[in-house]
């Protein structure tokens, strides 16, 4: 038999070897009492259930590492993508940032504006309130100022605000005066043309000398009442007026009486308007119905002058008998020669042409007087005699006496 060599192992291992079998007997006998007794199944009294919550906590991280592992690389995907697609479309985005640009400078220049018009606003609303108060320190300084001053500063005050608006006053009036002076003396204002306009009966050159004014006189230099009241003294000029036109032009405006009837005066005529003025006296006759039987002294007719109330009267009536004749009809206005007045309640007309008198009466009933006058104009046309309508027309009926 061979013969057996008895090697001496060392210690070390010895020990190693064993501790590992203790630890695998005592693994599998943990094991066996695990199959035997299990928390699960049994309740035990005074002690708490251990749950399995770690281990599924570590498997949701697992879970959720995963999950954003996958994310990121889709992401990264993505993002090679549009990498891709961002190259091949450069050209439009540029064109798009251009755009983009521009629009934000067009609303970067409209805000400025906008802020501009807010400060601006601002800035004059914030003047405006510092003037405001400004005036109301101001006021307020003065006030208090005044209330400091004494009675003797305030007198003195006054006494120079009323020396300053005199000296004010003063060179007002001076210059005044002395635009008045330059006004008189200067040459540019000499009166070189005279317009008069309105007259018809009165010539141009009589109103002139009337008016008193010359050429080369100052435009100036004269009164337009002192004016009118000379051309005035015609009796033929009921109105006038004087405009100034500067430099050197004055225009007289001219407004006429007109003759209407005519009295006797010895052996000349005295022409008259409506309005009872003594216009003119001449030896020469005019084309007038002559009035007779007026009250109006002779000392009292000059030219100028009016009759006087009772002729006045009497003459309103004679234009009340006028007016009533050519309302009506006919020519007997153009035949009237003579109107006597002596008598109020008894007016005479005389038609020399028709060789007739017309006793009116007063001036009742003027129109049905002279349709009746018309028709005895027609019927008794070539007789001479007296027409009679001084009578009551109610009652009577008028008629015509022939002349004998």
């Amino acid at each position: 038999m061979p013969s057996v060599t008895n090697r001496k192992k060392p210690k070390g291992t010895n020990r190693k070897i064993d501790k590992a079998k203790h630890a695998e007997v005592e693994q599998k006998e943990q094991d066996t009492k695990d199959e035997k007794f299990s928390f699960d199944q049994e309740i035990v009294i005074g002690l708490r259930r251990i749950d399995d919550e770690p281990k599924q906590e570590a498997k949701n991280k697992k879970k959720r590492n995963k999950v954003l592992k996958e994310e990121n690389n889709q992401k990264r995907t993505n993002q090679k993508t549009k990498s891709n697609n961002r190259e091949k479309k450069q050209p439009n985005r540029e064109l798009e940032n251009k755009d983009i640009i521009i629009k934000s400078k067009y609303m970067q220049n409209y805000e400025e504006t906008e802020d501009n018009n807010e400060n601006i606003e601002y800035k004059s609303k914030n003047t405006k309130r510092n003037n405001s108060k400004n005036n109301k320190q101001k006021t307020s300084n003065s006030r208090s100022t005044n209330a400091k001053l004494t009675k003797k500063q305030q007198a003195q005050k006054k006494r120079k605000k009323r020396i300053i608006k005199v000296i004010k006053c003063f060179t007002l009036i001076g210059i005044i005066i002395a635009g008045i002076v330059y006004a008189l003396l200067s040459p540019i204002f000499n009166i070189k043309n005279i317009n008069v306009s309105g007259n018809t009966k009165i010539s141009s050159e009589t109103i002139i000398s009337l008016s008193g004014l010359n050429i080369e006189q100052n435009i100036f230099n004269f009164r337009t009442s002192y004016i009118t009241d000379n051309i005035k003294q015609n009796a033929y000029i009921d109105n006038v007026e004087i405009h100034r036109k500067l430099p050197d032009e004055i225009e007289i405006m001219v407004q006429e009486r007109v003759a209407t009837y005519m009295l006797t005066l010895g052996n000349a005529y005295v022409y008259i308007n409506n309005q009872g003025y003594i216009l003119e006296i001449t030896a020469t006759k005019g084309d007038f119905p002559l009035i007779v039987g007026y009250e109006t002294q002779e000392e009292q007719i000059q030219e100028g002058n009016r009759l006087n109330t009772d002729d006045l009267e009497k003459l309103n009536d004679v234009l009340r008998i006028m007016e009533a004749a050519s309302s009506v009809g006919g020519n007997i206005t153009s035949l009237v020669t003579q109107i006597d007045i002596s008598d109020k309640s008894n007016y005479i007309l005389t038609l020399e042409k028709e060789k007739k008198k017309i006793y009116l009466g007063d001036t009742t009933n003027l129109s049905a007087k002279m349709l009746w006058i018309n028709e005895l104009l027609k019927t008794e046309k070539n007789n001479e005699g007296a027409i009679y309508l001084n009578i009551d027309l109610n009652t009577e009926r008028p008629y015509f006496r022939e002349k004998v």
